[in-house]
């Protein structure tokens, strides 16, 4: 019997041996802890490639963006990665106090916390898309993710439910060390392509080249509402 490698099957294979791969390549990058930046950043490179039906050399690609965008992600990640430990401490320590000023000094800072979730879900795939500086990258993080609140929340959500199910359900590890980390960033993706091309299209930027990155945005600080 001739085996048909265009087949749903086949097709169905080979997509699984690519994210098997693409999550192998971010987890092993990940593993320094300061490479954790430069390895997201490879990763959306790849998935967003993906979503936008731009098909290419998955290490190739992964390994190009890591080299590109070491220096700028390894800042960013070191920034991010402070801030939200000194956010994450606050929270907790706030409310341990169990009065009304901790309540309310608490709450303020888990909503500077959630603002701070909506900059990280989008700072690394900003950057893996745009040419900008380590600051303007994070501010557009903020600034973008204000603007499109809906996909915000979207990935808000489903990376909630991503943590929850990984902590209700050990045996969900098997699924996250095979190719859960691609599978999700690739779902993100979606939606930050959806975003993102708003700002390619102001910026009149071609985006079928599927190696090269985007010039620089620069929104204004008022700038809440695109």
């Amino acid at each position: 019997m001739k085996l048909n490698i265009n087949s749903p099957f086949f097709q169905f294979m080979n997509t699984l041996a690519e994210y098997i791969l693409l999550n192998f390549l971010w987890l092993i990058c990940c593993i320094p802890i300061v490479t954790i930046g430069a390895s997201t950043t490879a990763l959306y490179y790849v998935t967003m490639q993906t979503a936008r039906e731009e098909h290419g050399y998955i290490a190739r690609s992964f390994f190009r963006s890591f080299k590109e965008n070491f220096k700028q992600s390894t800042i960013i990640w070191l920034i991010m990665f402070f801030l939200g430990a000194v956010l994450t401490f606050n929270v907790s320590f706030w409310f341990t106090m169990k009065s009304t000023i901790g309540n309310v000094l608490g709450t303020l800072v888990s909503v500077a916390l959630l603002l701070y979730l909506f900059t990280l879900f989008y700072v690394f795939p900003l950057l893996s898309r745009f040419d900008n500086t380590v600051k303007q990258t994070i501010k557009n993080a903020f600034f973008i993710s204000l603007q499109n609140l809906k996909q915000t929340l979207i990935i808000t959500v489903t990376n909630i439910l991503i943590v929850l199910v990984a902590y209700l359900l050990p045996i969900s590890a098997i699924f996250f060390v095979l190719f859960g980390f691609a599978f999700f960033a690739y779902l993100n993706s979606f939606q930050f392509v959806k975003v993102f091309k708003c700002y390619e299209a102001d910026f009149g930027e071609d985006s079928s080249d599927e190696d090269a990155n985007l010039t620089q945005i620069d929104l204004p600080d008022d700038e809440i509402v695109h």
